[in-house]
């Protein structure tokens, strides 16, 4: 479940290299300083205290860079946040990814810009949540050990998110005519303006893939990003343009007969958090069938992290299938996690959140104990909800209520 930071305990550090001597200006990183600084301590957001968020800017040098992230790593007890923009360069002897200062030497990039290695190598002396935003080209090779042993070799640590802004042998963008660079710009106006239709709280998962759909569809280079474990659900402030959906629970009476026998009422308890996502992927996907799945601690049946899968039916607008992938992808998540699936859900762009017989398939004898949430979307503005669990061989469907979502993860 998506949490905030606590501010007394979190340490923004934000890095910006616009001008050079033997390198072109970058004029929107000082912009990119400001507007951040300027959302991380806004009470709806971060909500940092102003001495919790340094800002370098100017004629700033290596060892000023990592100074000022070894100093933030050592106080902070609950989030670092690690931000750089400039120009990213490569070491043409390894391969490894530098971070420019305003005298870097393009001839001799492992002798005077910022080794990558030197921020990651800080990571693991602070807390047990970082983030590492690069906004600099070539910046995806800072992942790009992935496909050798894990993001352990990326991030070093548990609870590590890094967002970067291209691949790794791609150019960011810093379009002339805009105040921000392209990534920067996608992740200001997005805390700036909200999603509408989004979560509650803006977790870093959902802001990187809104983000990253943003990018794609307006041509610019496609940001990367890697997440460890609970990383992903590190909330950057509350969504301001969230709503509470207008959204219809559906409540069986008392003594609901199940189809193949009677049965007790049961109850689905969700968060408001996960409802809303649940809802906001149906709005997303309509006219089409979004699916996905809601895991949990095992044993809890308490549905705390939503994974959407992708729809591979033939017919999506009137069917649902999981993709395999994605799906063998979830499972290993939970193994390693710890977790069960709770909730599988899906939508459909009709009125009546009933089961189908596609539905009652799904709902076998092997699966119960898991609950089946149905979203009906007559229309993007009218939602309904429902939802089936499988006890003893019978299908009945449950009375499902919402509780407030907690501020932060546990």
């Amino acid at each position: 479940m998506a949490g905030l930071p606590d501010p007394a305990g979190t340490r923004a550090v934000l890095i910006g290299v616009g001008e050079y001597e033997s390198l072109p200006g970058l004029p929107g990183v000082v912009n990119n300083l400001s507007a951040l600084r300027a959302l991380f301590t806004a009470p709806d957001l971060l909500g940092l205290p102003a001495d919790h968020c340094t800002v370098l800017d100017g004629p700033v040098s290596p060892d000023e860079m990592d100074r000022a992230v070894a100093s933030a790593a050592a106080e902070a007890t609950d989030t670092l946040i690690v931000y750089y923009a400039g120009h990213g360069l490569v070491d043409e002897y390894d391969g490894t990814l530098h971070l420019a200062a305003h005298r870097t030497d393009p001839a001799r990039v492992h002798a005077t810009a910022t080794p990558y290695e030197w921020v990651r190598r800080s990571l693991p002396r602070g807390p047990e949540r970082r983030l590492v935003v690069l906004d600099c080209c070539f910046s995806g090779r800072a992942l790009n050990s992935m496909a050798d042993d894990g993001i352990a070799a990326v991030a070093a640590a548990e609870g590590t998110a890094v967002l970067a802004a291209a691949h790794e042998n791609r150019v960011a963008a810093a379009p002339p005519d805009e105040p921000h660079t392209a990534f920067t710009g996608e992740l200001v106006g997005l805390l700036s303006r909200g999603i509408p239709g989004g979560p509650e709280l803006l977790d870093l998962e959902t802001v990187f893939g809104t983000m990253e759909r943003a990018l794609r569809a307006k041509g610019r280079p496609v940001p990367q990003g890697a997440f460890r474990n609970t990383a992903r659900q590190l909330a950057l402030g509350r969504n301001r343009a969230w709503a509470p959906p207008d959204v219809v629970l559906h409540q069986p009476p008392r003594a609901a007969p199940a189809l193949g026998g009677g049965g007790a009422r049961a109850v689905l308890t969700l968060s408001q958090e996960v409802c809303d996502q649940i809802v906001a992927h149906a709005r997303e996907e309509y006219p089409r069938l979004a699916c996905g799945v809601v895991v949990g601690p095992a044993g809890s049946d308490r549905p705390d992290h939503l994974i959407r899968i992708t729809n591979v039916a033939h017919s999506p607008e009137k069917m649902w299938e999981f993709d395999g992938l994605e799906a063998v992808r979830a499972y290993q998540r939970m193994e390693r996690n710890g977790e069960d699936l709770v909730v599988v859900y899906h939508s459909r762009p009709e009125p009546g959140a009933y089961l189908s017989k596609l539905d009652v398939a799904f709902l076998d004898e092997e699966r119960t104990g898991r609950h089946l949430v149905i979203v009906a979307i007559p229309h993007p503005d009218s939602v309904e909800l429902r939802s089936h669990r499988v006890s003893d061989a019978r299908i009945m469907e449950e009375a499902v209520r919402v509780v407030p979502s907690r501020q932060r993860s546990p």
